[in-house]
Order: C-alpha cells, then structure tokens, then sequence
C-alpha cells in the first residue's frame, strides 16, 4: 500500500502588470527558494501553464505542496518561513485558488 499525503495545490493567476516571463521568474527565483525552507515540507514543484497552448486556461500555473497530514500543513504556514511566504504572494500572484486533497498514488516510481 502506498503512502497518502497531505497535498495543498495553488491554482495561480499572474498580477497583470506582470509579463509571464516576469511572473515566472518571480516564482522560479524567489517563491520557490522560500518554500524549500518551509518546516516538514515533502514535496514542492511549480507547474507554468503554456497559455499559448492552453488559451482557456484561466490560471498561469499551479503548485503542489505536500505534507504528512494537514496539521503539519497548519504548523508550516504558521511558522516564520511560512508567514515570510505567504507574505511573498502578492509580489507576483494577482489571484490565488487553493485546495487541500489527500493524494493517493497508484503508479509511482518504486523506492519513492
């Protein structure tokens, strides 16, 4: 049986004085780095939707965040770093959309 997770995914939207090159970077070279300090945090990736390719896409990118179970969750947003990232949002998101999910893996990567 495979391990659950506490997920949270962020669906994103850009500010729109911002290019999505701009909001990208933004994500990439500065949210990013702050989340990797965020306390009993598993997993993080980003995701920047082509928008090209995907023009009814309401959102520029989603993120995913795992955690063992939603009070660890609860205790790295509401730690420092936590609080420190939250603060970092509207520095390039112009509107964000998060859920919790608990994810369940069916095919994933042996050892992982």
């Amino acid at each position: 049986m495979s391990k659950t997770f506490a997920k949270r995914i962020g669906f994103l939207q850009k500010r729109n004085d911002l290019t999505l090159e701009q909001f990208a970077a933004h994500w990439r070279g500065v949210h990013a780095v702050l989340c990797q300090r965020i306390p009993g945090l598993k997993r993080y990736a980003i995701n920047i939707i082509d928008r090209e390719a995907n023009p009814d896409v309401h959102y520029d990118g989603f993120s995913e965040l795992w955690f063992d179970s939603r009070e660890a969750h609860d205790a790295a947003f509401s730690s420092p770093e936590g609080v420190e990232l939250l603060a970092d949002i509207p520095n390039f998101v112009g509107k964000l959309s998060g859920v919790m999910v608990t994810e369940e893996r069916f095919i994933w990567p042996a050892g992982e």
